[in-house]
């Protein structure tokens, strides 16, 4: 992808939905009553397919992707490893589905609060807030994510790839008149802001993320220019 074909931002979005392993997957209001309870088939199945995303993230944020086991899972879920393979063939199925719901929801978010800046750079700052204010607010979808992702297969490597290149469509807004970037550089300004929020949340210390806003908003600046980008370092995170 070059800077010239990256897609558009997606458009805003309404109710905001809640990120895989931020709910308990055993809360009271999502159990399913044995025998007669009146609910269609897709409703039942959408409802166990919820769960076990839920109960995936959780799992893997507190073992670790290479200790997660099936079981492990469907017990965090209160399902039985039959409802599991009815939803996913293997563990890195239900991994992409978790990763790919929760970083779109991220994505939109922080899109939303983008769209809503009045200028370019307040905007950038607006997506790494909401980014980085989320990320502290869930643990457990950030350690999944962000560091058991790397454990997982093929797969979610390439989902990943993915998701960071959807970052390009910040850079290259036609909305703006925005400096013409090589594709490389906007990639390592992603890079760099990516490792930096890796690294808190690797180290186990997403709580401090919202505190590098400042630092993290001046890299992604600094294609408008040094006193543009330094501005940012006296703005309260």
């Amino acid at each position: 992808m070059t800077t010239g074909d990256a897609p558009a931002l997606p458009a805003a979005t309404g109710a905001e939905p809640a990120l895989p392993g931020s709910r308990s997957a055993r809360e009271p209001g999502r159990a399913i009553k044995p025998g007669r309870h009146g609910l269609p088939p897709e409703t039942v199945a959408g409802i166990q397919r919820d769960r076990l995303i839920d109960a995936f993230v959780q799992v893997v944020a507190e073992h670790g992707y290479a200790r997660t086991t099936i079981a492990k899972i469907t017990e965090a879920a209160g399902v039985t490893k039959k409802t599991f393979y009815v939803h996913f063939t293997e563990m890195d199925d239900c991994f992409l589905a978790a990763y790919e719901r929760g970083t779109g929801i991220l994505l939109d978010r922080m899109t939303n609060a983008y769209r809503a800046a009045p200028s370019w750079p307040e905007g950038i700052r607006a997506g790494l807030r909401v980014m980085l204010e989320v990320l502290a607010a869930e643990p457990r979808f950030a350690r999944a994510a962000l560091v058991e992702v790397n454990a997982a297969g093929p797969r979610l490597r390439k989902a990943r790839i993915e998701h960071l290149a959807s970052f390009r469509r910040y850079f290259t807004d036609p909305a703006y008149d925005l400096p013409s970037l090589p594709t490389v550089v906007i990639d390592a300004i992603i890079g760099g802001i990516y490792g930096a929020v890796y690294g808190a949340v690797e180290a186990g210390e997403g709580d401090r993320l919202p505190a590098l806003l400042p630092s993290l908003v001046y890299f992604a600046l600094l294609p408008l220019g040094r006193e543009e980008a330094a501005a940012q370092l006296d703005l309260e995170p």
